[in-house]
């Protein structure tokens, strides 16, 4: 009888079909009645029972996104499983779009329900700061600051996740304004985590926010206290004292907290610090003064060149890289270098390649100038350029450095394979390629270039086969054909010859399976569909003949005049066997 009960109050309390559907699966009464006779109640639901629930809120979320009253009716499940956690992260994702002004009149008012229900309850809550933290965040939608603020504070007297404090903090004063209070709520839960760094930061920008300068740079040197090395706060004080015009040797003494500092870490943190938040002139600066009074330190060469990159200055950036490369005494020094090494040589040679499919070779040169002159892609790329400048010499050089410092390196062997291609020395070119494909058989560029190296070698015998064909001998251009195709299967023109010579001979169902090998392979040969219809025509299938003779009508140019002959029997035959 209770269990019937609670159903029954359940349904009077929660009237969407959002609510209901996914907390009782029944039909739901009218909406303003069901908002108006809410009263809290909580319910004895198994855990499986709300995950069901929750599972199928989230699937229509995923149907209907723009369906706000669904998310309070998951906010409102969460609750009831006790879930805070997920529950106040979708009510900042509410939050959010009450900043939007995307919540309408009747989502607030579902809002104000689930408000009005859970803030009754907290005296009940064995996770009270939670709750308080997701009541702020409701009051907050609601447009009650004053409420809003009020929890928050209730919040920061519990034991919480801090995470959801700083999130909620940052939420609700970023709006209010209310710096002062947001510093006093800080100061609470810092008494009870006094190394939470990330609530000290909070309360760091609050007391800039509300220009309490010298109280936030005091705030900033604590969390040094904590941790030396956060950027952060070493960032934020050197930014708060110069813009009290303090010189940078006092600002060193407060981030370092000593009259003796060591100024190699300094400038390395300094030129470290600007690199990151990209004040590339003021990180040049510091990593310059490291590099030039001490000359040993390698991270320094490292920051600088990568500063000097970020400023699109590669060749600079090359070369003071270089000058790091003997010095790197660590494996994350090396590992630094190793890949700004990497990024300095695959920006270059997309570079030089847009210059030289641009026909701007020396160019493409001057561009690899500012790239490791070990790496491969640098390597073939100056290859590549010297070869289109005629400079075959410097070529060859250029390949053989590369096949002594990659020797087992299958784009070696294609690169010299591309180059005895087009020196038209196909036996080289051949045995290149073929020794490329045994390191990387999956070389996509040594493939295709095998195809050309076939087609190359194929092409000899063209001239060969079409002299025999218009002498009209026909077992010698068929001859020919067979031996081309031995080398190269991939060639259309060779299957065109090959059915050529087989209408000649009046073999004409032998004819269309090289014409439509032909066209598999080239589908911009009109012709072919003149001979198919020739083949079949002669073949008697006038309904095949009549399909190819009407294609080859269809796809010739308008003005290829030199087949108006093929044409014009096309068109007469078509006549014939329609008649």
């Amino acid at each position: 009888m209770k269990i019937k009960l609670c159903y029954l109050i359940m349904i009077l309390m929660f009237g969407t079909s959002a609510f209901a559907d996914a907390i009782i699966k029944r039909n739901s009464p009218n909406r303003n009645s069901a908002i108006q006779n809410s009263s809290i109640i909580y319910s004895n639901y198994e855990e499986a029972s709300f995950k069901s629930a929750i599972k199928e809120i989230q699937t229509k979320i995923n149907l209907n996104p723009n369906d706000y009253i669904l998310y309070v009716s998951l906010v409102d499940l969460y609750m009831k499983s006790k879930d805070y956690d997920s529950a106040f992260e979708e009510l900042v994702f509410l939050s959010n779009l009450s900043r939007q002004n995307k919540l309408n009149s009747t989502v607030k008012s579902y809002i104000n329900t689930l408000y009005l229900n859970s803030k009754n309850s907290v005296k009940y809550s064995k996770d009270k700061g939670l709750l308080c933290a997701n009541l702020a965040i409701m009051a907050l939608i609601l447009d009650d600051k004053e409420q809003s603020e009020t929890y928050i504070n209730k919040a920061a007297n519990y034991s919480l996740n801090t995470n959801i404090l700083k999130s909620a903090l940052t939420i609700i004063f970023d709006l209010s304004g209310n710096y002062e209070k947001a510093v006093d709520i800080c100061d609470k839960i810092i008494v009870k985590n006094p190394n939470d760094i990330e609530i000290r930061k909070l309360r760091a920008l609050y007391l800039v926010q509300n220009k309490n300068i010298d109280a936030a740079i005091i705030e900033y040197s604590n969390i040094l206290s904590i941790n030396s090395s956060d950027d952060d706060a070493k960032y934020s004080i050197y930014k708060l004292l110069s813009l009290k015009n303090i010189g940078e040797k006092d600002i060193v003494k407060q981030i370092y907290k000593t009259d003796k500092p060591n100024y190699e870490v300094v400038y390395s943190d300094f030129a470290d610090m600007f690199l990151k938040r990209e004040n590339f002139d003021l990180a040049e600066f510091y990593a310059t003064i490291l590099t030039e009074k001490y000359p040993n330190n390698a991270k320094g060469y490292i920051l600088l060149s990568e500063i000097y990159m970020k400023k699109g200055k590669l060749k600079d950036s090359y070369d003071v890289l270089t000058k790091a490369r003997d010095k790197a005494d660590s494996n994350e020094l090396i590992a630094k270098y190793n890949v700004l090494l990497a990024k300095l040589s695959d920006e270059p040679v997309k570079e030089a390649n847009s210059l030289i499919a641009a026909g701007l070779y020396q160019q493409a040169l001057d561009v690899l100038d500012s790239a490791s002159q070990e790496n491969l892609y640098v390597i073939l790329t100056q290859a590549r350029a010297n070869y289109l400048l005629n400079k075959k010499q410097t070529t060859f050089e250029l390949l053989n450095k590369s096949m002594i410092l990659y020797p087992k390196n299958s784009d070696v062997y294609c690169a010299f394979g591309y180059i005895y291609l087009q020196e038209n020395d196909i036996e080289s070119a051949r045995k290149y390629v073929n020794q490329s494909l045994k390191l990387n058989s999956e070389n996509k560029t040594a493939i295709d270039l095998l195809d050309m190296v076939n087609n190359a070698e194929s092409q000899k015998y063209i001239n060969q086969i079409i002299s025999s064909y218009e002498a009209q001998n026909y077992n010698e251009s068929m001859r020919l054909v067979d031996e081309a195709l031995k080398i190269n299967k991939k060639d259309a023109v060779l299957y065109y010859y090959k059915a050529l010579n087989y209408i000649a001979q009046n073999k004409y169902a032998a004819s269309t399976a090289s014409l439509y090998k032909c066209l598999e392979l080239d589908k911009n040969n009109v012709l072919v569909y003149f001979y198919l219809g020739f083949a079949f025509d002669n073949l008697s299938e006038p309904e095949n003949a009549l399909i190819y003779y009407q294609k080859f009508i269809d796809l010739l140019p308008k003005d290829d005049y030199g087949e108006s002959e093929k044409l014009n029997y096309a068109k007469t035959r078509i006549n014939k066997l329609k008649g």
